[in-house]
């Protein structure tokens, strides 16, 4: 290819090229706009740059800086495009050009202009004549514009993938939202043994509520009741609205009955709930745990099945799908687990829900600690740390309401032990995320703090009060 090359085909690519420009910067403004390669030649310019050196802009492509300036101000320019390549930085010079038989005072920033690999590939200017300020004034506009511009599209693109994923009226996600969000965790339990659930909640008696106080009352409780699904939800569930007056909730690392347990918790907030109508808002749950191999359409019917027993039963219920999973837990196919919490009937008080809770407990724990051992990726651990605390946090809380009802006359102290746990937990979670905390450390906290000397130590102080209640 000869030196004369460049231009033969740059033309047309100038011409494209400054009208897009043109639209940003008019040439009206005096502002200067060109871009040069690091052979030193222009690959393209605008008109106000090609006035600078009496030429039209398709001439300058392929032509360096001694071929279209004074010596002096190609020298400068030379030294700056060095000092641009050895540093890496935008500078600027002043210069005065003999344009038309008069002197033009212009401003030069120069900066360097990199590839999507970060390596500078060009060299960028922006000449503005600065015996005109009105041309600084309209530039600074005109960037200013696109500075905004650029922050409002970028609001625009999040608002619109909001606006694709979720329901319009309860925020919760849509169908699309979740069943990506569903082959994702599909594929995690393919892969490391991970349980999945699934609750479909059904609002009982929904049209009669419609037809007696309106569509508008409808969507209010719609609203509050989705609400009111979040506020129960653990951080690792999601709320989707499935259609109507049905809801779905994906339980990642779930077993099915941790997951019974939610939607039982669930099934009595809903009902508890104040609502904009006078009259009791009731809901009907399906539960299901997806099994080894299983589709995600069979998975969602057996829940469904589940849903429709609940609601063939009377309402207001929870029905888990028969099936259960043939499968270990989390970390149970390893041979890491030979280190378990074990629970015995001898630690039971006799109220079932705390017995249920404090069975739970033990089952987090013991994920924490296999995910652990078989050396699963810190952020998988992770999730199972904030089902635990999310569980602890609940129990606590039911424990405290129950044992105060029992007549326990020291409820007071043992709720500032929840306390001390809660913080001495939140401090386990931080040292966990910043990996500071030992599996020595790990295993205190659960098997000795937590399980020890709370669960089997400070709990049996009240169970002669629940057992007399």
């Amino acid at each position: 290819m000869n030196e004369d090359e460049p231009s033969a085909f740059a033309p047309e690519h100038i011409i494209r090229t400054s009208d897009l420009l043109s639209l940003l910067m008019p040439p009206t403004s005096g502002v200067g706009i060109a871009v040069k390669g690091l052979d030193g030649r222009y690959q393209l310019a605008n008109k106000a740059i090609a006035k600078l050196c009496d030429r039209n802009p398709q001439s300058i492509a392929g032509k360096t800086d001694a071929e279209l300036f004074p010596p002096e101000v190609a020298a400068q320019l030379g030294r700056s495009d060095r000092q641009i390549a050895e540093e890496a930085r935008p500078v600027r010079h002043e210069f005065t050009f003999p344009v038309n038989g008069r002197p033009m005072r212009c401003l030069w920033l120069k900066f360097p202009v990199l590839g999507s690999d970060g390596a500078m590939t060009s060299t960028g200017a922006i000449v503005l004549d600065m015996s005109r300020q009105d041309a600084v004034a309209e530039m600074r506009q005109s960037l200013e514009g696109l500075r905004l511009t650029n922050q409002e599209l970028q609001k625009t693109l999040v608002s619109l993938d909001q606006m694709a994923s979720s329901d319009l009226l309860t925020g919760a996600w849509n169908r699309r939202r979740l069943e990506e969000a569903v082959a994702s965790e599909m594929d995690r339990l393919r892969r490391y043994d991970h349980p999945l659930c699934l609750l479909i909640i059904d609002i009982d008696f929904f049209k009669a509520i419609n037809d007696d106080f309106g569509h508008a009352a409808g969507d209010q409780i719609l609203t509050e009741l989705a609400a009111v699904i979040h506020s129960t939800l653990r951080a690792s569930d999601s709320l989707t609205r499935w259609g109507g007056e049905e809801f779905v909730v994906l339980c990642p690392n779930t077993t099915l009955s941790t997951v019974a347990m939610l939607a039982e918790r669930l099934r009595e907030r809903i009902a508890r709930a104040a609502y904009p109508v006078e009259r009791s808002i009731t809901a009907s749950i399906g539960a299901a745990e997806c099994l080894p191999g299983e589709s995600w359409e069979q998975w969602f019917k057996r829940a469904d099945d589940a849903l429709y027993q609940a609601k063939a039963g009377g309402r207001d219920q929870v029905r888990i799908a028969p099936e259960t999973p043939q499968r270990l837990g989390v970390g149970e196919n390893t041979s890491a687990n030979f280190l378990k919490l074990a629970w015995h009937p001898a630690y039971e008080c006799g109220h079932a829900l705390i017995d249920d809770q404090h069975r739970l407990l033990f089952g987090d724990a013991n994920k924490i600690l296999g995910a652990i051992l078989s050396a699963r990726p810190a952020d998988e651990v992770a999730v199972e740390i904030d089902i635990l605390i999310g569980d602890v946090l609940q129990h606590f809380e039911d424990e405290e309401a129950i044992i105060t009802a029992a007549g326990f006359p020291a409820a007071i102290e043992h709720a500032k032990i929840h306390r001390e746990l809660v913080d001495a937990a939140a401090v386990f979670v931080d040292r966990f995320r910043t990996g500071t905390l030992s599996n020595g450390e790990i295993f205190q906290f659960l098997a000795q703090d937590v399980v020890a000397k709370h669960l089997l130590g400070a709990d049996r102080e009240f169970f002669p009060y629940l057992q007399k209640a």
